[in-house]
């Protein structure tokens, strides 16, 4: 017999649904996939269901403590029961499940390889990557290490640490992999610094002879710089213009998943 496959979220003819249950966690759901606060109207429209309906499971959730209210906005966001909760699950499985579609989609605009990372200890572990459709292409390999101090993701991380930790990132042998790699502390510390002005890194041609790369910090509910996320593109495709505008798209695509995380910029 042919099975039939059921859209996610439907229940289906599942006995065992518990459909009011299924349909206040799409309202829940839908809090945090916005990632910013939703007033009534905009929960109901997201979700598809009737705005009676909508406020009662809006209301009872607030009442568990999933859900916060703001009475003076008349608005909705995720509650702290909601964020204990995710506490529990790997940081890193959370922040790859959220930026992949991200990810594409800047892909799909730039047309370059996007790149998510990690620090480890001084180095950068690459978690995820949308490789470009270009023949010619920069890439990495999922799980590779990179020195942090000359990839532009880990730089991007290393910048917006509290200064006094950026030791702990930086090896003490600082090796050059190519003619523009910064090979002293002193030169390090000057680029972290304007890093931390910009908001994003650049990494022209530091950890790969031709390669360019701009990166951005991803930061959790607690504002803690966890993760970043990179565009990565052959030198010769980037020219001036495309730096500026590189560099806006990866900052917007790391705040987004930040506030997909929690993170409420001050």
């Amino acid at each position: 017999m042919r099975k039939t496959s059921t859209p996610a979220g439907t229940g289906g003819q599942n006995p065992y649904v518990v459909k009011p249950v299924l349909k206040a966690l799409r309202v829940l759901a839908a809090l945090g996939d916005a990632g910013r606060e939703l007033r009534l109207a905009e929960v109901v429209n997201l979700v598809r269901l009737p705005k009676a309906t909508v406020y009662k499971y809006l209301k009872t959730l607030c009442e568990s403590g999933f859900v916060s209210y703001d009475k003076a906005e008349d608005s909705y966001w995720l509650g702290a029961r909601a964020w204990s909760l995710g506490r529990t699950v790997d940081p890193s499985l959370r922040v790859r499940e959220l930026a992949q579609p991200l990810m594409r989609e800047l892909r799909d605009q730039c047309g370059e390889t996007v790149n998510l990372g990690v620090m480890h200890g001084t180095d950068v572990v690459y978690l995820e990557m949308t490789q470009s459709r270009h023949a010619l292409r920069m890439q990495a390999t999922i799980g590779a290490h990179d020195p942090a101090y000359t990839t532009s993701l880990g730089k991007a991380m290393i910048a917006f640490l509290p200064p006094e930790s950026w030791p702990l990132h930086i090896p003490d042998r600082l090796v050059s992999r190519t003619r523009n790699t910064l090979v002293t502390l002193d030169a390090i510390k000057r680029d972290l610094v304007l890093i931390r002005k910009r908001g994003y890194a650049i990494d022209n041609g530091e950890n790969e002879e031709g390669a360019w790369c701009v990166g951005a910090p991803i930061r959790d509910q607690d504002g803690s710089v966890i993760a970043a996320v990179s565009i990565s593109a052959v030198a010769n495709r980037v020219g001036r213009d495309l730096e500026g505008e590189y560099a806006r798209m990866i900052v917007q695509t790391a705040d987004t998943i930040s506030a997909k995380l929690g993170y409420r910029a001050p």
